[in-house]
């Protein structure tokens, strides 16, 4: 019973395979590096009963523009379609139309027959994106040098790189052989995305220490952003396209600058500069003072309760600053030789002056108003000069 199955089995496997494919693919998805490719069957088609791992010898591979197809027996590379446009496939199963003839389905058939009735081959098209994968974010800091001549300064400042790459496969046999894995058929840019994030990263800190050696000024900055992405992408493919058959075809950095923190610290030290000469340390003091108001006078709880609290009575300060809004000091004017001198006028005796007369102001209230006084043995407030109850007199 087993050699009738098998035989069976065989004959009817080896006939189902003799149709001639054609293998195409409209468009790999965004994202999508590899995809496996299919059989085109419509539904007025008779190959519907062939083996989804068989290629017929003679079948059709269509590539497009942008693609490149791949053929995978075994787990070998026995074909590589790199120019878009109609291929035929040789080294298949055997096949009538492909000019096989009987004796090549006989041999067919007593091989299967050999394996259980089964074919004991395994055949699919691999198709590789080779348009551009973009928008592949990547973050990068490095230590560098900020200095700045006017103000003296020198501080060591983490670098921020922000911005995107794209890269493209350009040998797909070293891609097929290094880094496919078709357990699914498919491999998205996901799928390699963070390990060559990581190498970019690398490579950016590698290039700046060469390109940002010595002294650099924050302004000097966006100058350095061509040079140091042309670095990187010349780096990264020389190592990727042995490596994985890829390809850098553009870094575009976003942004090129330093932590806020340093920033700020920069920023401070610049500003105190400014605040050593006198008439910008006024202007500076000034506007405080004008921002203080203005929002003083917002308060909710009333502008003069704020103001108050903003300008105190009679501030005391310990160590007073210097007058900044004081201006030079001016020359003297020259004396002139020929200028009449003043004459003398005789003594005239002046009336003393009046003396300030002290201002004496009694109330209304307080003339002929009797005075209270406690009586300690009746223990009461009176205000008459004896107590009418004991007789006690009231202390002056």
């Amino acid at each position: 019973m087993g050699i009738i199955k098998a035989f069976t089995g065989a004959t009817g496997g080896t006939m189902a395979d003799q149709w001639l494919e054609m293998y195409y693919c409209d468009s790999i998805p965004q994202g999508i590096l590899a995809y496996r490719g299919k059989k085109r069957v419509s539904e007025r088609s008779s190959n519907t009963k062939g083996d989804e791992n068989v290629i017929s010898d003679g079948s059709v591979i269509v590539v497009n523009e942008g693609q490149s197809a791949v053929a995978v027996e075994q787990g070998k590379v026995i074909g590589c379609y790199r120019q878009p446009g109609e291929h035929v496939f040789r080294g298949g199963s055997a096949s009538i139309f492909s000019g096989g003839g009987v004796t090549g389905i006989g041999k067919e058939i007593a091989h299967r027959i050999g394996f259980g009735g089964d074919v004991a081959i395994h055949q699919y098209i691999l198709y590789i994106d080779m348009k551009e994968q973009m928008g592949n974010p990547f973050s990068v800091s490095f230590p560098l040098c900020v200095t700045d001549e006017e103000i003296g300064l020198q501080l060591t400042a983490t670098g921020v790189a922000k911005g995107f790459f794209s890269f493209k496969v350009t040998d797909p046999l070293v891609f097929y052989q290094k880094i496919f894995r078709g357990a699914s058929g498919t491999m998205s840019v996901q799928d390699v995305l963070p390990q060559l994030q990581a190498e970019y990263a690398t490579a950016m800190m590698e290039a700046s220490s060469t390109l940002f050696t010595g002294s650099l000024r924050l302004s000097d900055m966006p100058g350095k952003v061509g040079k140091l992405s042309g670095a990187v992408s010349r780096c990264m493919t020389e190592k990727w396209v042995g490596l994985r058959g890829f390809t850098v075809v553009s870094t575009a950095i976003e942004s090129l600058t330093v932590y806020d923190k340093d920033m700020y610290t920069i920023q401070t030290i610049q500003r105190a500069k400014i605040n050593r000469d006198p008439g910008m340390a006024a202007a500076t003091l000034t506007t405080a003072q004008a921002d203080a108001m203005t929002d003083a006078a917002r308060n909710e709880n009333g502008g003069f309760v704020a103001v108050r609290t903003v300008y105190p009575p009679a501030p005391v300060s310990p160590s007073p600053l210097p007058n900044v809004f004081q201006a030079p000091a001016s020359q003297p004017i020259p004396n002139v030789s020929h200028a009449p001198t003043a004459q003398k006028l005789p003594n005239v005796p002046v009336a003393p002056k009046p003396q300030p007369t002290r201002n004496i102001f009694v109330k209304p209230d307080d003339v002929d108003k009797p005075k209270l006084w406690y009586c300690p043995n009746c223990r009461k407030m009176l205000t008459s000069k004896f107590c009418p109850d004991c007789g006690a007199k009231r202390k002056a």
